[in-house]
């Protein structure tokens, strides 16, 4: 920990040193930083007054970037680190943010954590999501799980998806082609039609993709592991009066594809997923806030198509019932009901299980400077019994003059993920007896706003995590390996780190970004292939007006992997990425025009021990809005 703080330290000097430079140098302001976020508390919060660091990626940087995926998204974002997303395109992704896996890593879906009641890690998988059908994502770091329940340990990944925006009919259309033989094609249409607004969009994508294992055999031939995906989705909302409007949604994805035996072995094995969708959203507005319900139904169906055939079923029912209350404009509340009932199929049985979730959450601006979230929740599941948690977040906003200003931020929350249905109930494997795993997250920073074109965020955190959930492999007195099954790990696993990060508009035309993550672990082998060390630097300069260019390098830090064969563990090199971009507007914006080249100078790297990661590659796409 000290020498994580003496970096912190030097940072903090590093940040009132560019203010005061930067502050004398200031020019015309000419980009607004100023961003809204809501993950952070539920509220809309300008960022200068959130408690927490929160990355956004818009709905612009989505749009000039067609054919992209969400991983490939977020893995340019600040001290995110998206596993597999280099390999082919099918590959299993991990996602980590500050050490945490899938499971200590939340996604919500329209501010729902849509997930597969039948996964080990019951997590939601990106690779059914079509980007271009996303309006925006936010990117909170730290525990979250007072206001969005299990699995809110070490970020929460909010995306939003598009919804009718227009009162006019609209239609979207893109198309990109890439390298491997991708495609994809995206088309949407929005409108209103008196008191009932619409939109319906569908999407297509297909890779005849690469080998997902690595073939380290120049006499051999692996084939190629393609990748397709379907999609549709359906979303109304209906304006009964002013102060109350109903939403429903409906969608449908399916992906096929393509994968290995494992490590370099090559095989002709398929998987298919399948997922259904439906919700409602009914909204009532009264004179000092509104009630809120957020309901969602899916299915989920997984086949794996092998030497060793499986099938697996999820079905999760949730709603969330809010009512968000504002005595004043310095004072908000937001007292919520979670409910969830989820379930899976095994060959023998269906177990399944409910969670009922009071919690409550109050931002108070208790002086023009000093801002405090409080919130606390209780989780209370039919399987394993209860938990409670509860988070304190102040923050402090100093005025430097004129439009400058400094955060000082810190906060300290307790989470849990609960065992899955897999991991308490799965024939052999399972654990009846499991205990949710717990953690305690404190963090604290600082954040520097000049004017409306410079932003630096620094901070330190920690995390400790309890009762650990993994698979524990049992031997016999002779050493020999007699099986395994799911249990609470003994002891503690400790993770800190700083993270740094700054946008910098120079000029009109040309902006500058960059980013590092650090990371200590407590014992290295508790976090295997993950980077001790991210870093990051973008520019864009707009040639014209409407032509804008690109350049985006990144470099993640070494990892361990742990493999089944001598020498049981590996040290995967440090690799960088470098990624050119180009997007060019004609009629008034209405035609977007964009190209990309990843891995620009073809870097031959190791993103996952024993399969392929990508070389090269392109992507020229279109999209236009009529």
């Amino acid at each position: 920990m000290s020498t994580i703080f003496r970096k912190l330290s030097v940072v903090t000097l590093a940040i009132l040193m560019v203010s005061i430079n930067l502050f004398a140098q200031e020019e015309e302001q000419v980009r607004d930083l100023g961003r809204v976020v809501v993950t952070g508390n539920k509220f809309e919060t300008p960022i200068e007054k959130s408690g927490k660091v929160i990355y956004k990626i818009t709905a612009d940087e989505i749009r000039n970037a067609p054919g992209r995926t969400v991983a490939d998204l977020l893995n340019q974002l600040p001290g995110i680190n998206v596993d597999g997303a280099f390999g082919t395109p099918g590959a299993n992704l991990d996602y980590n943010i500050r050490g945490g896996r899938n499971a200590q890593t939340l996604i919500l879906i329209d501010g729902l954590p849509i997930n597969d009641p039948s996964g080990i890690a019951m997590d939601y998988d990106l690779r059914l999501l079509n980007a271009q059908a996303v309006e925006y994502i936010e990117v909170l770091k730290g525990a979250a799980s007072t206001l969005y329940g299990t699995g809110a340990v070490a970020g929460v990944i909010n995306i939003k998806m598009k919804k009718p925006s227009t009162d006019e009919p609209k239609v979207t259309l893109s198309q990109s082609v890439g390298s491997f033989s991708t495609l994809n094609t995206n088309a949407d249409v929005q409108g209103r039609a008196g008191k009932l607004s619409y939109l319906v969009a569908g999407a297509f994508a297909i890779s005849e993709g690469i080998s997902a294992a690595q073939n380290n055999d120049p006499a051999t031939h692996f084939g190629n592991d393609g990748f397709y995906r379907y999609s549709g989705n359906t979303k109304i909302n209906y304006d009964f009066s002013e102060g109350f409007n109903l939403g429903a949604n409906f969608s449908y994805e399916k992906l096929r594809s393509d994968y290995d035996d494992g490590a370099f072995m090559d095989a002709d094995n398929e998987f298919t997923l399948k997922q259904t969708s439906f919700g409602l959203n009914p909204k009532l507005k009264y004179n000092k806030g509104n009630v809120q319900l957020r309901f969602n139904h899916n299915q989920i169906k997984r086949d794996f198509i092998s030497a060793y055939p499986s099938q697996s079923e999820g079905e999760n029912t949730q709603a969330d019932l809010t009512n968000e209350y504002l005595f004043s404009e310095k004072l908000k509340t937001i007292f919520g009901l979670h409910y969830q009932a989820y379930k899976f199929v095994t060959d023998t049985d269906t177990p399944n299980a409910t969670n009922i979730d009071p919690y409550f959450n109050v931002a108070a601006d208790v002086t023009d400077a000093l801002t405090v979230n409080v919130g606390a929740r209780l989780n209370m599941n039919s399987e394993y019994g209860s938990s409670f948690v509860y988070s304190l977040n102040p923050s402090y906003l100093f005025m430097l003059g004129e439009e400058n200003k400094l955060k000082a931020f810190g906060s300290y929350s307790t989470a849990f993920i609960s065992p899955s249905l897999y991991q308490l109930f799965a024939p052999i494997y399972g654990n009846p007896t499991l205990e949710p795993q717990e953690s305690k997250s404190a963090e604290f920073g600082l954040s520097l706003y000049l004017g409306r074109n410079f932003t630096l965020n620094a901070e330190y955190f920690s995390r400790e995590e309890e009762s650990a959930i993994d698979f524990v492999s049992r031997f016999d007195n002779g050493g020999n390996y007699v099986g395994g099954g799911y249990d609470n790990v003994v002891g503690v696993r400790e993770i800190e780190g700083i993270e740094i990060d700054f946008q910098w508009q120079i000029i009109e035309p040309l902006s500058v970004s960059g980013h590092l993550a650090s990371y200590q672990f407590g014992n290295p082998a508790q976090f295997y292939r993950i980077p001790d060390l991210k870093l990051g630097f973008n520019t864009r300069y707009a040639l014209t007006p409407n032509t804008n260019v690109g350049v985006n390098y990144t470099r993640f830090g070494e990892r361990e992997a742990a493999i089944f064969a001598d020498p049981y563990l590996v040290k995967l090199n440090a690799y960088n990425m470098v990624d050119l971009s180009i997007s060019h507007k004609v009629f008034d914006g209405a035609v977007v025009f964009s190209g990309t080249v990843n891995n620009l100078l073809d870097e031959d790297f190791v993103g996952v021990y024993g399969f392929t990661s990508r070389p090269a590659n392109f992507t020229i796409g279109v999209t236009g809005t009529f």
